[in-house]
C-alpha cells in the first residue's frame, strides 16, 4: 500500500510562504535600519557646520583660556534655541571639560575618541560617521564637531546633535510607526505575493498534476494511457520519457504474454504426447506387444528430446538477451569452422537428399570471437535452411571479405519467406510453414543475438518459392 503524501503543490506553496515571511521579515528589518542610516546622515549634513557656529560665538570667551563660567550663558542661549542637541567642550585628547545636556543627565564616558572627530573634520570617511554618547557609552551617534581654541590651547566643541530630549521625543513615535507601517507593509507583501504565487503555482503545477494522474492511472493497470504535455522544458521531457517508457512496458507486456503462450502452448504438446502413450502403456501393460512398447518408448524419448531443446533454447536466449553470456573470444578461421559445420551437418542433409556446397575461400579468415558461439549461429541457419528446403534441394555457404568486415552468406533454395513475416523471423517463437517446421522457434533468435554480441549485424532476403539468403557482417578486428 502507498501511503497518502502531500501534493507538490501544497509543499511548493508552504516552501513560498515560508521564504515571503522571511524575505519580508528581512526586508523589514533592513528598512529599519537603513532608514536610521539615512536619517543619521540627513542630520550630520544639515547640521555639520552647527558646531562650527559655536565655536565661533565662544571664541570672545575663550581667548584667555578655557572657562566654564564665561561660557555658560552663551551655551545656556544655544541650548534653547535648539533643545535637542547635546554640546561638550574638548580637550585636544578629548577629555570632557565641561557639557551641556538635559538637566539631571550624568556622564558614563569622561572621555571621547577623537578618530571619528578628526574622520569628520578632514572627510576621510563618508557620512554618517558616528561618535561616542557619552551619556550612555556603548551608544553612538551622528555629531557636528569644530576646533576650538582656548588660549594657548586647542580643543573641540562636540555637539551631539540627537540628544535626550530628541530620544525622548522620537522613541515612542519611531516605534509605533515603524511597527504599524512595516507590519502592514509585511501583510500587504504576504497576502499579495502569496496569492499570485499560488495561482501561478497552480498553473504550473498542472502538467506535474497531469503527469501524477496519468503514471497513477498506467500504475493500476491501463498501460494504454500516455501523458499530452506541451513545451520544451524539464517536465516535457519527463512527460516524454514518460511515454516511452510505457510503449516499451507496454510492448514487453505484450511480447511477454505472447511467450508465455508460446511456451504454454510448446510445453503442453509434448508434455500431453508423453502422458498419454505413458497411460497407454500402464493400462494396456498386459496387452501391448513388444514391438508396440518400443515404438511408444521412442515417441516419449523424441518428446522428451523436443522438450528438453525448448528449455535449452529458451534459457541460451535469456542470457543472450540480458547480456549474462561472456564471450571467450579466440583467433580462428571462418572457413575452417564453416568446414566442421558442413562435415557435421551433411547426414542430416542426406537424409532429404540436399547438398550443402561451402565454397573455400582461397585466403585464410582470421576472425576474433567465440568459436562455440559462431558455430552455433551458422549451424541454426544452416539446419534452418535444412528444416525448410525440400528434397533434392542447395545449400550453399560463402565466405568473402573486404577492408572492414568478413561476409558470410548462406543461401537455399528452399520455400523462401512471405515478405509480410521478413520482419518477424528473428523473433522467438517465430515458425516458418507449420508442415515444414520441426523447431522450436528459438533458432534464428539466438543466431541474431550472437552477431550482436560479436558487434556485427544479419540480412535476409528471401521470395517465396526460391529460396533465402542469409547474409552475416561480422567485423574485422
Amino acid at each position: 500500500m502507498y501511503k497518502k503524501v502531500r501534493s507538490f503543490y501544497s509543499e511548493l506553496s508552504l516552501i513560498f510562504l515560508f521564504v515571503i515571511i522571511l524575505f519580508g521579515t528581512g526586508i523589514l528589518i533592513i528598512t529599519y535600519t537603513s532608514s536610521g542610516k539615512l536619517f543619521d546622515e540627513v542630520e550630520q549634513v544639515l547640521n555639520r557646520e552647527y558646531a562650527t557656529s559655536i565655536a565661533n560665538e565662544l571664541k570672545p570667551f575663550l581667548e584667555d583660556g578655557f572657562s566654564e563660567n564665561r561660557i555658560k550663558d552663551a551655551i545656556h542661549y544655544m541650548m534653547v534655541l535648539n533643545p535637542m542637541v547635546e554640546i561638550y567642550v574638548l580637550d585636544s585628547s578629548g577629555i570632557i571639560l565641561s557639557f551641556f545636556t538635559h538637566p539631571g543627565d550624568t556622564l558614563i564616558l569622561d572621555r571621547i575618541d577623537t578618530e571619528p572627530i578628526l574622520d569628520l573634520l578632514e572627510n576621510r570617511k563618508k557620512l554618517p560617521i558616528l561618535g561616542d554618547d557619552p551619556r550612555k557609552g556603548e551608544s553612538r551617534k551622528p555629531f557636528s564637531a569644530a576646533k576650538l581654541g582656548m588660549g594657548s590651547d586647542t580643543g573641540y566643541i562636540y555637539v551631539i546633535l540627537r540628544g535626550e530630549n530628541y530620544d525622548i521625543s522620537v522613541k515612542g513615535i519611531s516605534r509605533n510607526y515603524y511597527l504599524d507601517s512595516g507590519i502592514f507593509l509585511l501583510i500587504m507583501a504576504i497576502v499579495g505575493t502569496t496569492v499570485t504565487g499560488l495561482l501561478l503555482f497552480f498553473i504550473l503545477t498542472r502538467r506535474i498534476r497531469l503527469l501524477t494522474k496519468t503514471v497513477s492511472e498506467f500504475r493500476k493497470g491501463d498501460y494504454t494511457k500516455r501523458v499530452v504535455i506541451a513545451g520544451k522544458d524539464e517536465i516535457s521531457y519527463l512527460g516524454q520519457t514518460f511515454n516511452e517508457m510505457a510503449t516499451s512496458i507496454e510492448k514487453s507486456t505484450i511480447e511477454k504474454n505472447d511467450i508465455l503462450s508460446s511456451i504454454s502452448h510448446d510445453l503442453r504438446s509434448p508434455i500431453t504426447s508423453i502422458r498419454g502413450y505413458v497411460e497407454t502403456m500402464i493400462y494396456k501393460e498386459n496387452n501391448l506387444s513388444e514391438n508396440n512398447k518400443m515404438y511408444y518408448l521412442n515417441i516419449i524419448l523424441k518428446n522428451i528430446s523436443n522438450l528438453q531443446k525448448l528449455v535449452d533454447s529458451l534459457f541460451e536466449l535469456a542470457k543472450l538477451e540480458y547480456k549474462q553470456i561472456k564471450l571467450n573470444k579466440e583467433h580462428f578461421d571462418l572457413g575452417e569452422l564453416c568446414q566442421d559445420i558442413v562435415i557435421k551437418l551433411n547426414n542430416i542433409a542426406q537424409q532429404k537428399k540436399i547438398t550443402i556446397e561451402f565454397k573455400e575461400p582461397k585466403t585464410s579468415n582470421i576472425f576474433f570471437g567465440d568459436i562455440g558461439m559462431m558455430e552455433r549461429a551458422i549451424t541454426n541457419i544452416v539446419e534452418n535452411g535444412i528444416n525448410y528446403t525440400d528434397n533434392n534441394g542447395l545449400i550453399q555457404i560463402e565466405i568473402n571479405k573486404s577492408d572492414k568486415e568478413f561476409i558470410l552468406k548462406i543461401s537455399d533454395n528452399g520455400i523462401g519467406i512471405n515478405p509480410a513475416d521478413l520482419n518477424r523471423i528473428f523473433n522467438r517463437f517465430y515458425r516458418g510453414v507449420k508442415e515444414k517446421n520441426s523447431g522450436t522457434g528459438l533458432g534464428l533468435a539466438i543466431v541474431k543475438n550472437i552477431i550482436t554480441l560479436h558487434k556485427g549485424h544479419i540480412e535476409v532476403k528471401s521470395n517465396p518459392g526460391e529460396g533465402s539468403d542469409f547474409t552475416i557482417y561480422l567485423p574485422i578486428i
